[in-house]
């Protein structure tokens, strides 16, 4: 049965929910482009991340709300919001850390592509002199 507390909890969960992933959308975005050279690519997979994102956190979302607690009213929302804060802290945090390998790697390509660059000009200027 579905009380007045469960959907109190629902719709904050989602507003949360919503409001950090919008957050990570945002930032990421600008993170990403800071190391990709080619920007939609760059939106495009911070795209896909804060999807996936927003699907895990709503799936917590739905599983927190089933999920008897044994507390009525107020305490109930509390408790449930205060779970899915830490549990949405968690998934934050991954999610800040998937973005940050996928810069690390991106980085790191760039590097390489320069330093092959530059070892080929030595090397062919080299032998034209």
């Amino acid at each position: 049965m579905v009380t007045v507390t469960h959907v109190a909890f629902l719709v904050l969960g989602v507003v949360l929910v919503a409001v950090d992933g919008q957050l990570l959308r945002r930032s990421g975005t600008t993170y990403l482009k800071a190391a990709h050279p080619d920007a939609p690519v760059a939106d495009s997979v911070n795209q896909l991340v804060t999807v996936l994102f927003h699907l895990v956190a709503l799936g917590v979302l739905a599983l927190l709300s089933a999920v008897d607690l044994g507390l009525a009213g107020f305490e109930d929302v509390v408790v449930r919001t205060g779970i899915l804060l830490l549990l949405l802290a968690a998934a934050h945090g991954v999610t800040i850390g998937a973005l940050a390998r996928l810069r690390a790697r991106q980085q790191a390509g760039q590097l390489s592509e320069e330093l092959t660059a530059r070892t080929d000009e030595r090397l062919h200027g080299s032998q034209l002199s």
